[in-house]
């Protein structure tokens, strides 16, 4: 018989194992409509958010099939919309904010770092958003950072929150994943699964003692 404390280890590590391969990020493929980006939200280990300075720290540690990751940048309604049927529409951080100029919203990582999509007051806006009724606002003291699905509606629309008004204000984070996947790299999720495999089987082969 297994020893208690080997057999207790070994489904320790295969449920820590199952539970984040079921929290494997998710492709928005070009078969229907979207670009192959992977998208996932992310939580803390211990089960709660991040500052959106946290976020934007965080997210380039991560990586997906040999991809790194940033804090997700929304550049159309389709995306959006994949967004919120994929992940629904509790409130996240995404990689935007108008700290370098105010009313003047840029995306801050990813591949469109730099690029403005929204100038408040302008008469046409150079790329997309998808901001909640009278929003962004500045309120308060000032804020700078995007939220998405601040406002809880079916469509997850976005506010104006974070610093320098709540700059502790913790929430989930969007992350991207693009670029060409390398699918010889395994994931840390491969790697657990695959050394539980090896030590359940060592395990079974050990030779029973008379």
């Amino acid at each position: 018989m297994l020893k208690p404390i080997l057999r207790h280890a070994a489904a320790a590590v295969l449920a820590c194992a199952t539970g984040a391969a079921l929290a494997a990020p998710v492709q928005w493929a070009s078969a229907s409509g979207g670009n192959d980006h992977w998208y996932e939200r992310i939580i803390t280990a211990a089960g709660g958010g991040y500052t959106y300075d946290g976020a934007l720290a965080d997210a380039p540690t991560r990586s997906w099939l040999g991809m790194g990751g940033y804090v997700a940048t929304v550049t159309s309604q389709g995306e959006q919309n994949f967004l919120v049927a994929t992940f629904g529409t509790a409130a996240a951080w995404l990689g935007g904010n108008d700290r370098q100029t105010e009313g003047t919203w840029q995306w801050v990582n990813g591949p469109e770092a730099g690029q403005v999509f929204h100038v408040v007051g302008a008469p046409a806006q150079p790329g997309y958003s998808a901001w909640g009724g009278g929003e962004p606002n500045d309120c308060c003291s000032g804020e700078d950072d995007l939220v998405y699905g601040y406002f809880g509606d079916p469509g997850a629309t976005w506010n104006d929150h974070g610093s320098p008004s709540w700059p502790t204000q913790l929430y989930t984070y969007l992350i991207e994943y693009d670029g060409q996947p390398n699918n010889n790299v395994p994931e840390p999720t491969t790697l657990a699964l695959v050394g539980s495999a090896l030590l359940m089987a060592g395990l079974r082969r050990r030779p029973r003692r008379s």
